[in-house]
């Protein structure tokens, strides 16, 4: 009986002997010029927010915690997309049939706001 592993070639790295894979960042200093080595290392570091992700492991974050954190980053990626399907028009809000949801002085205040916000974007763009 053959094993299942028999069957498949799983070394990956077979076929591709002329790719170099890197883990990390590197940058090859030329011509003893270790400054401009350096920037350029600092540049990479930065496009791949690595300062950030110190930051974060910096600490121990609770499983809550963190889950709240990507809860509402979550909400802000919606509300963001929702506010661009409102600018194209594509978004419709919906009152519910009765005023129960805006019985609130600060319900009341949102609805308004979200409403001028849209009516002065709208302006705005259109004197572009």
């Amino acid at each position: 009986m053959k094993k299942w592993t028999e069957n498949r070639n799983f070394d990956r790295s077979a076929g591709n002997e002329n790719e170099k894979h890197f883990t990390g960042s590197k940058v090859e200093v030329r011509n003893n010029d270790v400054n401009y080595a350096l920037r350029k290392m600092k540049k990479i570091l930065e496009r791949n927010d690595f300062q950030k992700d110190l930051a974060k492991h910096e600490f121990y974050e609770k499983p809550g915690v963190k889950r709240k954190r990507a809860k509402e980053s979550a909400k802000k990626r919606w509300q963001k997309e929702v506010n661009k399907m409102r600018m194209a028009g594509v978004w419709q809000d919906r009152a519910s049939g009765d005023l129960k949801y805006m019985k609130s002085k600060r319900k009341r205040r949102k609805v308004l706001d979200r409403e001028t916000m849209l009516t002065n974007l709208i302006r705005s763009r259109n004197k572009q």
